[in-house]
């Protein structure tokens, strides 16, 4: 009898310890990030793991493999800021793939923080945050014009300069103390792929890709791009469309690639003509670490052709292998006689890489209303098409037959489907395009979507609908007047 008794307690005991393990094993996992615009304290995030908290001076769990979405509120009913895929340092330039974006973030983040004579760190603790009043403003706002919805707020905004050299200041901070010699990109003799998109002219005004020119074959709108491979001895550029936008006499928009600029031939330079060059030429030879190809600076210098006084970020992500530069003019100033507005995105990729979003499938799109309430519904892509249900509790119906009401009218601004094609590149989801509706009156979409996860598929693309106003200047502003959350769709399963 005793045998028998010491024998369940030692079952016990071992099933106990092997649980114990079981639990060590899985914190053993569990990894150390941080999201620096300034340390953070006070975003609340969750991971595709289902890890969640809030960030405590920036510092937040993941694990490998994690997509990880962070909210300006007190849960995930609060609004999503950003989804990217978890690593150690995250920023406000690597968690949005737009200038603007990054910049009104770091805005938004100082206007809220509750200590603002101090920005060696940004604390999130202001009641407002978990007041759904304030959430349903905060969720009719857009992140690519702020300043547009600052009456919506009721807060006072930083200005972009002051967020620019916040920016610059917490970038001398991580190269301060998140400093490694880890190799994490190897490019010499690799050849990569530069996308430029060109989101504003020097004006200032929207850049749209007009798809009543889309079957036209010089027509690239407002996308460029370039192929090149760096060597021991130098730089080969390859035949490809160019990264030449408008041109001298006005016949071609600011807006608009100069195919008549493009590269018809291989073109060799030496390395020497490079030797002052930072980000992924310049750690070519030796191999990138993360500073070098992560950054943010401030450029105010005359390159003898123009005084460039913007702001320059460059990400790379190590899971998405996808290396990112955003340029942001700052504005007019004593060197810079213009309005000096432009905005572009510079997506770098291995030339082989053929990355692609496949939209044929489910989807969940989230639509903020202008009253602050949230509307969703499912969606299936199938043969070119968008067919909508309701969702039941969150959950989609995966029966077709569910699906009978086709809205493809309604999206015809995702410019990229055909009967025949549903995969979209990384270009299409970040342009802005002009469209038209069944009427054939124009409408103007702005997309913007960051890659997260391995296959790129996890991340939120963003959909905003908008209108025009032209001021008395001829100057184009954008008004947002719905935007869309769109996510690949999960059932509670596939999520656990």
């Amino acid at each position: 009898m005793m045998k028998r008794t010491f024998s369940a307690i030692t079952l016990a005991t071992i099933s106990h310890l092997v649980m114990s393990a079981s639990e060590i094993q899985a914190a053993s996992d569990i990894q150390t990030g941080y999201f620096i615009d300034s340390p953070v304290t006070g975003l609340y995030y969750q991971t595709s793991s289902s890890l969640d908290g809030f960030t405590d001076k920036g510092a937040f769990n993941y694990k490998d493999g994690d997509v990880v979405t962070f909210y300006l509120g007190t849960n995930k009913s609060a609004l999503p800021i950003a989804t990217l895929s978890g690593q150690e340092v995250v920023t406000p330039t690597l968690a949005s793939a737009t200038p603007s974006r990054s910049v009104n973030l770091t805005r938004l983040l100082l206007s809220l923080d509750s200590t603002p004579g101090n920005r060696e760190e940004i604390i999130l603790v202001s009641k407002a945050l978990s007041d759904p009043q304030f959430q349903k403003k905060l969720r009719q706002i857009n992140l690519q014009a702020l300043d547009a919805s600052k009456d919506k707020l009721g807060i006072d905004l930083v200005s972009v300069q002051e967020a620019a050299r916040h920016l610059d200041e917490s970038q001398t901070y991580i190269e301060k103390n998140f400093t490694s010699e880890e190799v994490i990109l190897r490019p010499l003799n690799t050849k990569f792929r530069n996308i430029i998109i060109k989101r504003r002219d020097w004006q200032g005004n929207l850049c749209f890709f007009d798809v009543a020119r889309k079957s036209s074959p010089d027509y690239y709108g407002p996308i460029g791009s370039m192929t090149y491979m760096v060597t021991a001895e130098g730089i080969y550029e390859y035949p490809d469309i160019g990264d030449y936008f408008g041109s001298t006499d006005s016949s071609v928009s600011g807006c608009e690639l100069n195919t008549k600029h493009r590269y018809t031939e291989v073109l060799f330079e030496p390395i020497e003509v490079f030797a002052e060059w930072g980000g992924l030429i310049g750690c070519a030879i030796q191999g990138c670490t993360r500073n070098d190809i992560n950054g943010f600076t401030i450029e105010d210098y005359d390159d003898e052709i123009d005084w460039k006084y913007r702001t320059v970020a460059i990400n790379y992500d190590p899971n998405t292998q996808l290396l990112m530069q955003k340029n942001q003019g700052l504005g007019p100033k004593e060197n810079v006689s213009h309005l000096n507005r432009s905005e572009s995105i510079w997506l770098t990729t291995r030339a082989d890489a053929n990355h692609h979003v496949d939209f044929d499938g489910l989807w969940q799109e989230t639509t903020y209303l202008s009253d602050g309430n949230i509307d969703n519904q499912c969606l299936l892509v199938t043969g070119g098409k968008v067919l909508s249900a309701a969702p039941d509790d969150d959950e989609c119906p995966t029966g077709i037959k569910a699906y009978a009401n086709d809205v493809t009218a309604s999206h015809g601004d995702m410019w990229w489907l055909e009967p025949a094609n549903s995969k979209a590149t990384l270009a299409q989801l970040n342009t802005a395009v002009k469209w038209y509706d069944t009427n054939t009156k124009p409408r103007y979409t702005s997309w913007e979507y960051l890659p997260a996860g391995e296959n790129w598929e996890q991340g939120v693309l963003y959909r905003l609908q908008q209108h025009i106003v032209v001021d008395n200047k001829g100057i184009q502003h954008p008004q947002t007047h719905l935007i869309s959350e769109l996510k690949k769709y999960q059932n509670r399963e596939s999520r656990k």
